[in-house]
């Protein structure tokens, strides 16, 4: 899963609004803060996060065999992480729509993830069709945790 997540955060720094972070930057922090923890689920979100800005160019949401889920903000020169037991979500939000993009004059697909607890939220988004895999797998991963069907 690990090699999956490199390969992920590589396509992602290639993109031009994240080639001045380091790959290696990255990577070395991830590891460190999730220290050896097996990763079941991630999502990298490049799309910021409102709140986020003045933060990190994008997050990454990874949910680990131990049932945690770490939201890492990365930036050029910043690298934060906050963790919380999948248990202890209170609120997961699933929204599948669309949005105007008046950029382009056209609606688009978007799928957008909320987890919350207390006054805390994690939000993920995806708008093209691999982030919306991944996020749809982050989502069922966690969904799976908190409500198990026996």
């Amino acid at each position: 899963m690990e090699n999956d997540l490199i390969a992920r955060l590589t396509a992602v720094l290639k993109d031009k609004n994240y080639r001045d972070i380091p790959l290696d930057f990255v990577v070395e922090h991830v590891r460190e803060a999730i220290k050896g923890r097996t990763i079941k689920a991630f999502h990298v979100n490049k799309h910021i996060p409102n709140g986020y800005e003045d933060q990190g160019a994008f997050n990454l949401l990874i949910v680990t065999a131990g049932h945690h889920l770490f939201d890492c903000v990365i930036g050029e020169e910043y690298f934060r992480y906050d963790t919380v037991a999948i248990t202890a979500i209170d609120k997961f939000q699933v929204i599948d729509g669309q949005w105007e993009n008046k950029e382009t004059n056209k609606t688009e697909d978007f799928l957008s993830l909320r987890l919350s607890h207390g006054d805390e939220s994690h939000i993920a988004l995806a708008l093209e069709d691999p982030e919306r895999l991944s996020l749809k797998a982050l989502a069922d991963m966690i969904l799976s945790i908190r409500n198990p069907e026996n």
